[in-house]
């Protein structure tokens, strides 16, 4: 989805940055296996720079933002930490990835700012989008957490295994 600039004020907050893009996952030969080089079409939704109304808060006309399929209050915040978000998803080849409690993976940054340590939770979806079309990467959203996020005991999975799963249809289940 190409997501419009959200006004506020005299501030215009643009989005182009959560536009959709592809890029080549390559993954070296190695262990006899050769290398491989893996398409991916990499989305951002709704939840990556908005935020759930709080309990007994409406939703104010100036904040909202829509999508097709909901209505949220657009958070600053993680308006700024979804900048990181572009770097993050071409970067996931490097990174740890965790099962979260619904399905889906997540990976996290661990955040400085004025000497306290948070963690940015970035959760998506990987699904096969066709023979030549590659694989569709959904990041479904973004935060800060106060601390690491679901259980520490969770044994990371690399992502272009998670890839290569997909492509393969083979399952991916969480190792204790």
């Amino acid at each position: 989805m190409q997501w419009k600039p959200f006004i506020h004020g005299a501030i215009i907050y643009d989005l182009t940055h959560l536009h959709p893009f592809s890029f080549d996952l390559v993954v070296e030969a190695s262990g006899g296996k050769p290398a491989r080089s893996y398409r991916l079409n990499t989305e951002f939704s709704l939840l990556c720079f908005s935020r759930s109304p709080r309990a007994g808060e409406a939703i104010s006309t100036d904040l909202a933002y829509s999508d097709s399929r909901e209505t949220r209050i657009f958070d600053a915040d993680r308006y700024e930490q979804s900048k990181l978000l572009p770097q993050i998803v071409r970067s996931l080849a490097e990174r740890p990835c965790f099962h979260d409690t619904h399905g889906n993976f997540y990976v996290f940054e661990i955040v400085k700012a004025d000497g306290t340590i948070s963690y940015y939770s970035v959760f998506f979806t990987l699904s096969k989008a066709g023979k030549k079309a590659g694989r569709n990467l959904f990041i479904s959203s973004a935060h800060m957490r106060p601390d690491r996020p679901y259980a520490h005991s969770v044994k990371p999975i690399r992502f272009r295994i998670l890839v290569h799963n997909v492509w393969t249809k083979k399952g991916v289940t969480p190792a204790p």
